[in-house]
């Protein structure tokens, strides 16, 4: 583990980090129909502030040290056309490690982002799986449809991100895009290909999906943009992608990746470290280690 220095939040924490958001059965009923569920003004104006203090400060500081992951000389094993994907956006992995304001941002959320998927996914504990600071640059490539759960160093069909707008997201600037219902079709194929997903690598291509998905071609799609503050969660079988930004500005946005308690190395390596490959057992290691997954929410019954 990195022992770079932290960074201490200016103003510091004060108060809830995020409104209270209570969630309707029918918001859970259209989450796993659609395979998402937006929340509009998850922060206030004053908690977003704070959140673009915190996290603007962070990256700025892994920026400044000119490697997007905790360690350094790990390499990117989502991706491929690095050409092309380096202009997708600027990507800050896992700031909570290498940055305390940031860790105890997103541990603070966690009453409130952490039982929001959980009771989306009907789980009982959600541990982070990786944070994730994304910065569409001016005139940034497009973010091919893709889904998440394939390139995770687990495989878990309740797996969920939330995707926080830390500047507006709109059509012009790269919002995100839907196929609402996606996550059934790519559960059925799961099934159908005894419990495994293919991994298709993210680059320029938009469709590339479709080598795998092809019955998803004519399928509806929906953007979704939404103001400063907001929020999206989504599964991670669900299908999605990001525009480009056509506009002079950045967009930043600000995403936890999360899991349910008890998952199980499955030999991908996604954003683990070299040590860590070299450690974990295919089939026997358990992400548990409150240290290096450490829980946000968990329903005590």
């Amino acid at each position: 583990m990195s022992s770079l220095p932290t960074i201490t939040p200016t103003p510091p924490l004060s108060g809830p980090v995020t409104n209270s958001v209570s969630l309707t059965l029918a918001d859970i009923n259209a989450y796993r129909e659609n395979g998402y569920h937006v929340i509009p003004n998850l922060l206030s104006p004053s908690q977003l502030k704070q959140w673009r203090t915190i996290i603007f400060s962070a990256i700025k500081d892994r920026a400044e040290r000119k490697y997007k992951f905790p360690t350094v000389n790990e390499e990117d094993h989502t991706n491929i056309d690095f050409d092309y994907y380096d202009n997708v956006f600027t990507q800050s992995v896992n700031l909570w490690q290498t940055h305390d304001s940031v860790k105890q941002l997103l541990l603070e959320s966690g009453e409130v982002i952490g039982k929001i998927a959980a009771e989306l996914e009907d789980i009982d504990c959600v541990r982070i799986w990786h944070d994730q600071a994304l910065i569409k640059e001016p005139f940034a490539n497009p973010t091919a449809w893709h889904l998440d759960v394939p390139y995770w160093s687990f495989t878990s069909l309740h797996a969920i991100s939330v995707w926080v707008a830390l500047d507006d997201a709109t059509l012009e600037n790269g919002c995100m895009y839907f196929m609402p219902g996606s996550h059934k079709v790519t559960e059925r194929h799961y099934y159908a290909a005894n419990n495994t997903f293919p991994e298709i690598k993210i680059g320029k291509n938009l469709s590339d999906i479709f080598n795998t998905y092809s019955e998803l071609k004519q399928w509806p799609t929906v953007a979704v943009p939404m103001k400063a503050g907001s929020a999206s969660f989504h599964s991670g079988l669900l299908i999605h992608g990001a525009g480009a930004n056509m506009t002079s500005e950045r967009r930043a946005a600000m995403a936890i990746q999360m899991m349910p308690d008890n998952m199980i190395f499955n030999g991908k390596q996604n954003i683990l470290t070299k040590k860590q490959m070299n450690e974990l057992r295919i089939g026997v290691s358990v992400f548990n280690d409150d240290n290096l997954n450490p829980i946000l929410y968990k329903n005590i019954k």
